[in-house]
């Protein structure tokens, strides 16, 4: 596909816009939800599902050894036919290391590797965009969907990403520095001197979360320090404590109310 730099920075900017999160008061719930993926799954095979722990990461190891970090409020279903397939659906956000052939399917985006590979995934069903990012090896990425104006896979290599936007039903290879995924696969979180909102949509995007917040944040200052491979919890706590706002976990959401 053609590069643009026009397109790509709105693309990228739409993309980013939808992948954050609310950080809003209100939010609609909707009625009678279905199973994850469900339009993804295939008839007659039993899928187990991986869940993330809400405010932090889990790490778990599939029967053929791929390691799998997944994010909060992430779900990573494994078929009971999985070491023949190697094929997986994720609904969230994944990074997987594998060593062999592996599929992973979103509803937006779809990457297949043949050989060893690694690299990050964020897709939630409930959002309309997508992004992927390729660690180490080779990685053909595709739209999950049928498109009316392009459906040709791109090929990733090493320092490649590619941005999705089902909604306005485009994709984009592009290319980005490792040394920030290398920084969120070891947990490293930092803050220096960022406005609180701001803050507050990175750490719902570290930790695959929704944060809420209620009140005037105008005089809470910058949020500064180092928080490396700590909880939600932990690092709103230690924020709490040099700044006048107050928090609480409430199901798969985190309220956060101003003083």
């Amino acid at each position: 596909m053609p590069s643009n730099k026009k397109s790509s920075k709105w693309l990228y900017i739409i993309i980013v816009l939808t992948l954050c999160g609310t950080t809003t008061a209100m939010y609609f719930f909707k009625a009678g939800k279905k199973p994850a993926l469900a339009s993804f799954r295939e008839s007659q095979v039993v899928y187990t599902p991986h869940e993330g722990t809400q405010g932090a990461r889990t790490r778990f190891t599939l029967p053929d050894s791929t390691e799998v970090l997944l994010n909060g409020k992430s779900t990573v279903l494994v078929p009971d036919n999985y070491t023949q397939t190697h094929t997986l659906l994720l609904d969230g956000e994944a990074w997987f290391n594998t060593p062999h052939a592996l599929k992973v399917v979103t509803n937006i985006l779809t990457l297949s590797s043949t050989t060893a590979t690694s690299f990050r995934i964020r897709c939630f069903e409930a959002q309309q965009g997508a992004t992927a990012y390729l660690g180490s090896g080779t990685i053909q990425a595709a739209k999950s969907y049928h498109s009316t104006t392009d459906n040709q896979a791109e090929t990733l290599g090493i320092g490649n990403m590619v941005l999705a936007n089902k909604e306005i039903d485009l994709m984009e290879k592009e290319t980005y520095q490792p040394a920030e995924l290398d920084q969120w696969l070891k947990g490293e979180l930092s803050f220096s001197n960022v406005p609180f909102m701001n803050a507050m949509h990175t750490l719902e995007e570290w930790y695959g979360t929704e944060i809420y917040v209620e009140g005037d944040v105008s005089e809470l200052g910058n949020v500064n320090g180092a928080f490396p491979n700590q909880s939600l919890d932990k690092v709103l706590n230690a924020l709490q404590s040099k700044m006048r706002f107050k928090y609480q976990f409430k199901g798969d959401r985190v309220k956060v109310k101003v003083d």
